[in-house]
């Protein structure tokens, strides 16, 4: 029988059933109930709770299994099946697969969605070590991922979740291996004209005003350094060596949080150039005189606080092409502009490649377009010139 004497006082979905503890959930439209092996004591109730908590997050992920119902009933499970290649399901490698990656947090999430989304309802309960190549191939046959971009994204973590089985011995070889990564068309930088540019700056620098005029001098900054959004906007003070003349960027700001990595996880020393300059010393000027304590150099003019993503200037470089009439490109674009008008002038490759934290091939493979400068329209002009007999 039940004992609901102080059913209003223990923890959700834990209840004292003839003088033991049981917990309940749903998942899956199936409803668990589960008797624990301890006391109804004050310690043993807040242990319950953990262990319901526990096994909701697994259901929650789809990483709950009939071994870990047994634990929780104080069953006796044997070591040596779990560890034993048949036993052990493809469900709780992954699970070990998202404890164990070095992978940052959104990573991390991203990788946790894609098991849980694409491979899980089809692989989760079945032994690891009976999976084949032929098994996933069918599987992303009914998936019917529609890029190469994202089949490519999706396949990471499944063949991360089975090099991991392979480090332990689980199975001999990785199924993933005869499944290779379809090929992403890449794209041409498609960067802003100098004649664009200046426009878009002139209109930033007549139309924006007061604490607006910030993005003016973001945008002047963006255009001649050639960085990543979210390096910009993780730019401190203290990375910068005014006698020098250069800066650091060793880290980047991406949904709030910090990286002390960059996209490609290589730093640089970038040169600062005249416009920049000017820019730097007028973005810095803009936080002086807002009075902002901070070491950041970007901070956003309406909450005060170092950006949160990039959206707020990409606002407003979208409204100015808009204005302009100039056609639609990312705000990232500025970055292909600065590289592309360098290549343009001459510059040697080796120092742009150093400057946007590429190596030299590519730097030659995505902006082979421009390594040439003007010599382009020189040639394909020669075809309009007449000549005489």
């Amino acid at each position: 029988m039940v004992d609901r004497t102080n059913s209003k006082t223990l923890p959700t979905g834990v209840r004292i059933r003839e003088n033991a503890l049981e917990i309940n959930f749903t998942s899956k439209k199936q409803r668990y109930y589960i008797t624990l092996p301890h006391p109804p004591t004050a310690e043993g109730i807040r242990t319950a709770a953990k262990i319901r908590s526990d096994l909701i997050n697994k259901a929650k992920w789809g990483l709950l299994t009939e071994k870990d119902i047994a634990q929780a009933k104080g069953l006796d499970v044997t070591e040596t099946e779990s560890m034993d290649g048949q036993q052990v399901l493809f469900q709780e490698v992954a699970q070990k697969f998202l404890k164990f990656s070095i992978a940052n947090k959104d990573s991390k999430n991203g990788y946790r969605k894609i098991l849980e989304c694409h491979w899980m309802p089809y692989f989760a309960l079945t032994p690891i070590a009976n999976i084949t190549t032929e098994d996933i191939e069918e599987v992303i046959i009914d998936r019917d991922f529609q890029t190469a971009k994202t089949f490519n994204n999706c396949a990471t973590p499944l063949r991360g979740v089975f090099e991991l089985a392979v480090k332990h011995n689980q199975i001999s070889v990785n199924p993933m291996n005869k499944i290779q990564n379809r090929k992403v068309q890449v794209e041409t930088p498609d960067p802003f004209t100098r004649k664009e540019m200046e426009a878009l700056l002139a209109w930033l620098d007549k139309s924006l005003h007061d604490e607006d005029k910030f993005y003016r001098w973001y945008f002047e900054f963006a255009f001649w350094t050639g960085c990543r959004p979210s390096e910009m906007i993780a730019l401190r003070e203290s990375d910068i060596d005014w006698f020098n003349g250069t800066f650091k960027v060793n880290k980047s700001r991406v949904r709030g949080l910090e990286k002390k990595v960059t996209k490609t996880h290589t730093s640089r020393e970038v040169y600062l150039n005249e416009r920049s300059t000017l820019a730097l010393k007028a973005l810095l000027q803009f936080k002086k005189d807002q009075g902002y304590q901070t070491d950041y150099v970007m901070l956003c003019p309406k909450t005060k606080e170092p950006f949160f993503n990039e959206k707020p200037p990409r606002e407003r470089l979208v409204e100015a092409m808009k204005a302009c009439s100039i056609r639609h490109r990312p705000a990232y674009n500025a970055r292909h502009t600065y590289a592309t008008m360098l290549l343009m002038d001459g510059v040697n490759p080796m120092f742009v490649a150093d400057q946007l934290g590429h190596s030299l091939q590519m730097l030659i493979k995505r902006y082979t377009k421009w390594l040439h400068g003007d010599k382009n329209k020189q040639e394909i002009a020669k075809l309009s010139v007449t000549r005489t007999a």
